[in-house]
């Protein structure tokens, strides 16, 4: 038993690594580097983060999310048709190739599965393996897609929450008055291994393939490669207490699906676990509407008193310096910044050592102090909104 149980393990996970959406969803998380390195570049004329940063954060947190899954899946032990995996495949394929990442969430992945077990009827493709790849659409359980909706979306949460607060990417963008703003973006894909339990009628005519005994049932292993994706454009207030409010929201949605499919499961109401389909698709098309700020003024902006941090380069001056996104730079040197002093040349006033007097979030004054040298970069690493290239600046109303 526990051999087969080993050897169902490694077929999962070579599962995982033949289906083509693994390859599809690490190239679109290499895409999204390439694009936010060739907008770094545009808008401040260097690079802020690493191109396959992203790559990164598709895999490390999606493998600790998938494994997650694993364990409550072990204890709740869920089980999926092998058309409804497809199914979920076509669905974030289609998100995929559009580039819409706010849209590859769980809520919305799961329209088409839910649709197709509700209204498709399968048809004879010619061959009895590709017959197969439509089964159980009729015996699926909605109580069970359910849950595993509900398990995603509480996942989705706290990935938001943890990891697409880290690395927001800093940008220039055109304000609904044509004012040039700053403001920071994340664009982040994460890819769970989701481990699921097929059925065995589905691949029996594989004998090659080992089989899970549970009492009376047989089951198959297979693990999903199951893309998240998640984007947002924020201006109007610091990016990373925005996040994780955005990312607690969403949580609390799957916690509500959690808890209405685990009713729909006591009482052995499909009707009730239907119904959780629309609701978190309602809810997180509100969450989507409510976290734009379209109308909100915008945060980093120029301001009279000095000049807002909007960005800071790793491994800098300022990086090692006590300073912080959002937090404003109201003088170098002695000289007032803000009423034309460039930041550059209030550095220049002293070239071996330089002190700031900063404004934190609470208004209050604190000075930072450091010293310079020739190889170090010219502005600290620090990243500000200045009038420059306005023709190839965003509009935020149409970004957010």
């Amino acid at each position: 038993m526990t051999e087969t149980i080993g050897l169902s393990i490694l077929k999962g996970i070579g599962s995982f690594l033949i289906n083509p959406l693994t390859y599809i969803s690490l190239v679109a998380a290499f895409i999204i580097g390439l694009s936010r390195v060739k907008r770094d570049r545009r808008d401040f004329h260097t690079r802020v983060h690493d191109v396959l940063d992203d790559v990164k954060f598709a895999i490390v947190p999606g493998i600790v999310a998938g494994f997650s899954i694993l364990i409550l899946n072990l204890l709740l032990g869920i089980v999926v048709p092998m058309g409804i995996v497809v199914a979920i495949s076509i669905s974030a394929i289609i998100i995929l190739v559009t580039g819409q990442m706010r849209f590859l969430s769980p809520a919305f992945v799961f329209i088409l599965p839910v649709l197709a077990a509700l209204f498709y009827e399968p048809i004879d493709l010619g061959s009895e393996w590709l017959n197969s790849w439509q089964s159980g659409f009729g015996s699926v359980s909605l109580i069970a897609l359910a849950l595993m909706a509900g398990l995603l979306l509480i996942v989705e949460g706290v990935l938001i929450n943890q990891n697409a607060r880290k690395q927001t990417s800093p940008r220039l963008v055109r304000s609904k008055r044509g004012k040039l703003v700053g403001a920071h973006e994340v664009q982040r894909l994460w890819l769970l291994p989701l481990f699921l339990f097929i059925p065995s009628g589905t691949i029996e005519a594989n004998a090659w393939w080992p089989l899970l005994e549970f009492g009376e049932q047989t089951y198959s292993f297979l693990i999903l490669p199951l893309p998240i994706g998640f984007r947002k454009l924020i201006h109007h207030t610091l990016p990373v207490p925005e996040i994780k409010r955005n990312g607690v929201h969403v949580g609390t949605v799957g916690v509500f699906a959690t808890l209405l499919a685990t009713v729909s499961y006591f009482i052995n109401a499909e009707w009730l676990a239907l119904s959780v389909f629309p609701l978190i698709v309602i809810a997180r098309s509100a969450i989507l509407l409510l976290h734009r700020g379209m109308n909100k003024p915008a945060y980093f902006n120029e301001r009279n008193e000095g000049l807002v941090i909007l960005g800071i380069l790793p491994e800098s001056p300022a990086d090692q310096m006590n300073l912080q996104v959002g937090e404003v730079i109201s003088k170098v040197n002695g000289l007032s910044l803000g009423n034309g002093t460039d930041f550059y040349t209030a550095l220049q006033q002293n070239a071996a050592f330089c002190k700031l007097q900063v404004l934190d979030f609470n208004g209050e004054i604190r000075f930072e102090q450091r010293a310079l040298y020739n190889d170090q970069h010219h502005e600290l690493g620090l990243l500000f909104v200045k009038e420059q290239r306005l023709d190839d600046s965003i509009d935020y109303a149409k970004e957010s």
